[in-house]
This record gives structure tokens, C-alpha cells and sequence, in this order.
């Protein structure tokens, strides 16, 4: 329903970060950076970005114009609020109330300047990479090709010579060439195969990129038409808007919507299609509905100066968006919007978030032998590993139950060299014979049990 909203470059903090710096978007969101810079201690390690961050909370839905202005401004908000962290040699320290309630709030200092940091070193890393590598003249020909109105708003002229134009610069990267020529294909709705050659030698574009293009007519996009083809383009899933020009030129090269943001403005206004978007069960008639709260009573109301503080989290009416195949920051941004503006809360549910080099990774291997992508999904069932088992095999053998447990083998040829009357010299049994008859035996034993009960030391004598 919606290819731009993944390749067009977004301006907005979170989504601008995402795709221009190298941020590892795992179980964790981190950024490498230096901490600490200009001082002996530093170093680069990689921050976290969480929602526990209160200024990436706050400025993410930002345009990075907003977000430099913002930032800037409340640092040094920050630093005049706390003059006695930035001076440390100054008289204020004397006093011991003053080193006090410099050692009470020197974390929650160190804390926010770290984060303020961070941030002001992202958003600055963004404006250098938007210079160095012609985004603002790339944008202003996105817009155009997305939205289908030049900046004035009117029909455009001459794209073709814009898009070579922009593919002529050296400092445009090759991924945002290939953004480029596919988002001229979406607005011509398929070009001429030997043209599309053309424009993917004029980028110096490998042919791997060529598959990902093809590859884009599995997500109902047209990239090829013959010469007398004739249809004409199709028309856009919601009309297209045509606000007042805009006065700063950075707000200009955010012209474009995404479907999702129209999709959810028509479903608040009741409004939305129900062909495109059938419904799972009927609603109930809207006229009984309006009808019924018209009746209500004024007194059942209560009074404006009646309503206390806690009264601003009353609930509001909730609505839960499921995307399929992965939702990108510029999405979840007009979701913000939406809610913000027309007072609900708006949940964005989806398998994974896109970030344009994401997206074209994905496309392209649309079109690779599935076994070679490693798939989650299609891999086998995780087992324990086998020697385990064998190791429990092993324990079972070497320790058989009562039933199969054996005897000792017992010396037989000791035993049979042994006699009951020898004597054990050096450990050898000596050779003596043995009694005949078995009254010598006991007449024989008897002295010797007698003596051994004389000889017994440790047996104890009641006096």
C-alpha cells in the first residue's frame, strides 16, 4: 500500500538517526561515541538509547530543525540552572552547604550532561552528513516524486532532468541513487527496460541492484512497460493534499505523508473506505449513537471548574495498528502525530522497524533461494546437543541395577595355596600343613582364643 514511506529520506530526529548513523538496533539500541572529549579520560564506548532517556523521548518525533533548536536551548538551560558544576574553583565551593549540594547533585549532572551529549553530537553528525552528501538537493527531487507537486505545490516539469542531474553528483552515495531511480519508477509506473539499463549504468550501479528492482513488482510495484503501453497511472490509495506553501525550505522537504497517517486521519473522521478496509464485525449505527449522547442531560455532566487535576489521565479511546512485513520510523512518527492531535492513544504493532538500508537488503532477497537465507521460521527445531545423551548412556552402563550387579571374583589360587594355620611372613602366606581332624582344631583354637582374651587391653574390668 505504501512503497515510498521506506525509501524516502525522513527528517525527523529517530528516523534520520536511524538511517544516516551507524546505530546497532538489537536487543539493545546503542551509538558509539566519545565521551568525555577534550579531557584525559576520554573514550568511545557505545550508549545506550533507550526509553529511559528523557531527551531522546521528547525530541525523536522532532524535525532535526526543531531538535537542534531544542537541544541547544535547554542545555544551556541546564548549564546557567547549575553554575556551580561548571566553575568548580570559584569561592561558592567554600562553603559546606555548597559542596554539599554540589556532591548531592553531581550524578543526575553528570547523567544529563552525558545525555544532553549525546545527542547534541547525533543530530550535529546528522547535519554533516546531510551537507556532505547532497541531501537537501536529493530531497527536494524525493518530494517531488513522492508527492506528485514541486514545492509551489503544482505539476511538475522536467523530473527526468532533475534525476539525472542528482545522479551526476559525486558526494551522492550509491545507495541513495538507487533510492533515487526507484522512486522515479513508482511515479512513472514502469519505464522501458533498456531506459532502466541506462539509468543504473549513468549511477554506476552494480547488478545486484538490478535485482532488487525486479524484485519490487512481488510488492505490486510496475517497473517495466513497453513503449505503447498506454494505461494510465493509477490512482493514489488517498488523495493527496494541497496545503499552503510552507515557509521554511526544511519543513519543504517533508512534503510527503505516509498512507498510514491518511489511513488513520479518515478513520477518526469516519471516513475510511470500507472496501479497502473491510471491517471484521459491523459497527453499531453511528445516528442511534449520536442521537442517544445529544439527549443526555446537562446535569449528568459535570461543571468545567468542577474537574480536578487527576482528571487529565481520564482514558482515552484507543487504536491498535497492525503492519505486516515491518513498520519505518516516519510511520510510527505520523501514528505520534495523529494521537497527539486528535487526543488518542495510537499503538503501532509490527513485526520489526525498517530502516531504509533494511528494507532494500530485504527486497533483494525476495529473489534468493530461501535454505540460503537462514529464516528463523524454517530452520529446524533447536535440540539439546547429542553428547549429553551419550553421557547419560554411559552413566546407565557403568552403574547396572542390583539384579546385574556381580560378585567379586574371588582369588581362588591364593586360596588354594593358603592353609588354615599358616602365618603370613612378608606378606606370604607360609607353607604349614594343616590338622587332620577337626577335635585338634578346636583343641588347638581354644588356647589361642583364651589368649587372645588375656592379651585384650582395651576391654574394660568392673572393680
Amino acid at each position: 500500500m505504501d512503497i515510498y514511506a521506506p525509501i524516502l529520506h525522513e527528517f525527523t530526529y529517530q528516523a534520520m538517526a536511524h538511517d544516516l548513523l551507524p546505530i546497532k538496533d538489537g536487543d539493545k539500541t546503542t551509538y558509539r561515541t566519545m565521551v568525555n572529549e577534550g579531557r584525559p579520560d576520554q573514550e568511545e564506548k557505545d550508549v545506550e538509547i533507550s526509553e529511559k532517556d528523557r531527551i531522546w523521548v521528547e525530541n525523536r518525533h522532532r524535525h532535526m530543525k526543531d531538535t537542534i533548536e531544542k537541544l541547544m536551548g535547554d542545555f544551556q538551560k541546564f548549564i546557567d540552572q547549575n553554575p556551580h558544576f561548571t566553575n568548580t574553583n570559584s569561592g561558592n565551593a567554600n562553603s559546606l552547604n555548597a559542596i554539599k549540594d554540589m556532591m548531592a547533585g553531581l550524578p543526575q549532572f553528570q547523567e544529563m550532561k552525558e545525555a544532553y551529549s549525546l545527542h547534541l553530537s547525533m543530530a550535529q553528525e546528522c547535519m554533516n552528513i546531510f551537507q556532505r552528501q547532497k541531501l537537501p538537493d536529493l530531497a527536494s527531487v524525493e518530494q517531488t516524486l513522492a508527492t506528485g507537486l514541486d514545492e509551489d505545490y503544482r505539476k511538475p516539469k522536467g523530473l527526468a532532468d532533475q534525476v539525472i542531474r542528482a545522479l551526476d553528483e559525486e558526494n551522492v552515495s550509491p545507495s541513495d541513487r538507487l533510492r533515487l531511480i526507484i522512486l522515479y519508477l513508482l511515479f512513472k509506473d514502469g519505464i522501458l527496460p533498456a531506459d532502466l539499463q541506462k539509468l543504473l549504468a549513468h549511477a554506476q550501479l552494480p547488478s545486484q541492484d538490478g535485482d532488487i528492482i525486479q524484485n519490487l513488482r512481488l510488492l505490486g510495484a510496475r517497473t517495466a512497460r513497453n513503449l505503447k503501453d498506454s494505461r494510465p497511472l493509477p490512482n493514489p490509495l488517498f488523495p493527496r493534499n494541497s496545503p499552503a506553501p510552507t515557509a521554511h525550505e526544511e519543513y519543504s522537504l517533508s512534503r510527503f505523508e505516509p498512507a498510514i497517517q491518511n489511513m488513520l486521519r479518515n478513520h477518526i473522521s469516519g471516513t475510511l473506505d470500507p472496501t479497502t478496509f473491510p471491517y471484521t464485525k459491523p459497527p453499531l449505527d453511528l445516528e442511534n449513537t449520536t442521537s442517544n449522547v445529544s439527549a443526555t442531560s446537562l446535569r449528568s455532566a459535570k461543571p468545567t471548574w468542577a474537574k480536578q487535576r487527576a482528571t487529565t489521565n481520564e482514558p482515552r479511546q484507543r487504536i491498535v495498528v497492525f503492519m505486516a512485513g515491518g513498520a519505518t520510523y516516519s510511520e510510527s512518527r505520523a501514528c505520534y502525530d495523529i494521537g497527539r492531535t486528535s487526543n488518542r492513544d495510537v499503538f503501532l504493532v509490527t513485526s520489526h522497524m525498517l530502516t531504509p538500508a533494511l528494507f532494500m537488503r530485504q527486497v533483494g532477497d525476495l529473489s534468493v533461494d530461501k535454505r540460503r537465507l537462514g529464516i528463523p521460521a524454517e530452520q529446524p527445531k533447536q535440540q539439546a546437543p547429542a553428547h549429553l545423551f551419550e553421557k547419560e548412556e554411559v552413566k546407565q552402563q557403568s552403574q547396572p541395577t542390583k539384579t546385574q550387579q556381580k560378585l567379586p571374583t574371588l582369588p581362588t589360587q591364593a586360596i588354594g595355596n593358603m592353609s588354615l594355620g599358616s602365618r603370613m611372613v612378608n606378606g606370604v602366606p607360609s607353607q604349614t600343613k594343616a590338622p587332620q581332624t577337626s577335635s585338634k582344631l578346636t583343641k588347638e583354637r581354644e588356647p589361642e582364643t583364651e589368649k587372645k582374651k588375656k592379651h585384650h587391653f582395651f576391654s574394660s574390668k568392673k572393680g
